[in-house]
């Protein structure tokens, strides 16, 4: 038995385009490959998606079509799906890796599970870009050609050793919901903030930009962004930045001081989660256990 381990991905900036087909869908932006990552295995089961001890009957057919040959796909995700951090393009790429390996026998192509998992994204509504730098890995990732795995273009940028604290926040949003609320605002600001990273790529650029972005979006609030600022002003020399992606404060820091961080910003969210790495590598299946 093997386990799928895919990496989380937190977007900064994006700039989404629907195109025609799967295929010509996607985001250019920028974006934090994580670890811990989401954990799966291909098992025996009625139920089609078994995530952090919750069952998922509908998803998509791909899941209903394993479910009806007795096979289910359990996974543990670090964090709950829906906040932010792509844990429906890891739970995509698991449901794609279980399909093509079932319908198919033998371990599938990694490009060709990454095709899939993105139009299993697009048609179920997740994120348009963050499958390909799942796929790709890199800790900070830049997406400069939209599509899937083999047809879009994602590369990673050098970067420090960081580490990661993710604050879970009250207000949820969907990325449906959020593309169509935001549609006007992300076509202004997503182009601007995107192409003057593209001058000057990097963490501090990504941190700054991304912060911008969030506030210019409405994920951070001019009360919220003054909040943190106080909270975190006495951890100057340890934070490098931080920004608000939908539902997750992202505070990116030096490595150990994951604590101060998290006590700092406590009052900020509902909880926060112990310290990320970047993830360097992109998905991998290795032996279960």
């Amino acid at each position: 038995m093997v386990a799928i381990r895919v990496p989380l991905n937190v977007s900064g900036f994006w700039v989404p385009h629907r195109g025609e087909s799967h295929e010509s869908t996607g985001s250019l932006g920028a974006s934090l490959t994580l670890e811990p990552p989401a954990v799966f295995r291909i098992t025996r089961g009625s139920c089609p998606i078994l995530l952090n001890g919750v069952c998922i009957e509908e998803y998509h057919p791909i899941a209903q079509e394993l479910a009806l040959e007795g096979v289910s796909v359990h996974g543990a995700s670090p964090v709950p799906l829906g906040v932010g951090a792509a844990v429906s393009g890891a739970l995509a790429i698991a449901l794609a890796y279980a399909h093509l390996y079932t319908k198919e026998g033998g371990e599938p192509d990694a490009l060709r599970v990454g095709a899939l998992a993105h139009r299993v994204e697009v048609e179920t509504g997740g994120g348009l870009g963050d499958v390909i730098c799942q796929t790709t890995g890199g800790g900070l990732v830049l997406r400069r050609r939209v599509g899937p795995p083999g047809i879009g273009e994602a590369t990673p940028v050098p970067v420090e050793d960081v580490e990661v604290t993710l604050g879970v926040l009250e207000n949820r949003i969907t990325t449906r919901e959020m593309l169509r609320r935001y549609a006007d605002r992300l076509a202004d600001v997503g182009p601007k903030v995107y192409g003057e990273f593209l001058t000057e790529p990097g963490l501090k650029s990504f941190l700054r930009l991304s912060r911008e972005f969030s506030a210019a979006l409405g994920f951070m609030s001019r009360e919220m962004s003054e909040k943190l600022e106080t909270s975190l002003r006495r951890l100057s020399d340890e934070v490098v930045g931080y920004f608000v992606k939908k539902s997750l404060l992202v505070v990116v820091h030096r490595p150990g001081a994951g604590p101060a961080v998290r006590e700092a910003i406590e009052k900020a969210c509902s909880y926060s989660l112990p310290p990320f790495k970047l993830a360097r590598q992109g998905f991998a299946v290795v032996p279960w256990g």
